[in-house]
């Protein structure tokens, strides 16, 4: 596997300070990487409402994270409002082995972890753990603004879910020249991308370059969809929605 990427140049669109993982795989490959984040992740601003919702968490059963930035940021707000711990008897359920991980860095571990890495996966799993229940549980989930709302669509029947969007996706204000440069100039391997936003902010910033010219490798089929819709075929498809599920599947695409 080494080297197999020797000479390739391969461009990230993480958000910034979420690369270093890919950046470092890629790298044990042979490759090279530049960062070219397209996607910003700030703090929500939550209405009064909503932030009453933190003061009430006793009356949810369970708490639904899809993703490490919802719980560092959920935490964010908790931490703000002085609020030191969750009430005891809310359960926790997470998309993920970096969700998990995340949590555990909060000092909580869940009582569900999906066994995929899509929404869809997640409520196909969760709503066979909680279908049979003899009251309808009340569920909190903490999410970006752009989250999707397929879980909240499919345990509709089963339980009441609330959203509570803790965080929010904007384009950043700045993208480095050099590497704007790079993709004009068609001199970069692939383009990686991880989420649905970071493609529609691409199009948006490079709407005078031809879709059918534009290579790149996306995390899951939920990016790879936008990228299509998007008039976007993508080289590389990860199984695994993970880095090192895009960087194996890279690897493959070359082998």
């Amino acid at each position: 596997m080494n080297h197999l990427l020797k000479n390739k140049l391969f461009i990230s669109t993480r958000p910034k300070g979420q690369s270093d993982e890919l950046n470092r795989l890629l790298k044990e490959a042979g490759a090279e990487t530049v960062e070219m984040p397209l996607i910003e992740i700030r703090p929500a601003n939550l209405s009064e409402k909503e932030n009453d919702i933190l003061e009430q968490l006793e009356q949810f059963q369970w708490l639904i994270f899809t993703s490490p930035n919802g719980v560092r940021y959920f935490f964010e707000v908790l931490e703000k409002r002085g609020i030191a711990n969750l009430p005891e008897k809310i359960q926790i359920a997470v998309i993920g082995p970096k969700t998990e991980e995340e949590l555990s860095f909060f000092g909580y571990s869940p009582a569900f972890v999906n066994p995929g890495n899509t929404g869809e996966h997640f409520a196909a799993a969760f709503l066979k753990k909680v279908e049979n229940n003899s009251y309808q549980p009340r569920i909190l989930l903490a999410l970006g603004n752009l989250a999707r709302t397929v879980i909240q669509n499919e345990l509709s029947g089963v339980a009441a879910c609330m959203r509570l969007n803790v965080y929010k996706t904007v384009i950043p204000d700045l993208t480095d020249e050099k590497t704007v440069q790079l993709i004009k100039d068609n001199r970069y391997e692939m383009l990686i991308f991880t989420s649905p936003s970071a493609i529609q902010n691409f199009m948006k910033r490079f709407n005078d370059i031809s879709a059918k010219n534009i290579r790149l490798a996306c995390i899951g089929e939920t990016t790879a969809s936008e990228a299509r819709k998007q008039g976007i075929q993508p080289l590389v498809v990860a199984k695994n929605a993970s880095a090192q599920g895009i960087v194996e599947s890279i690897i493959q695409y070359y082998s």
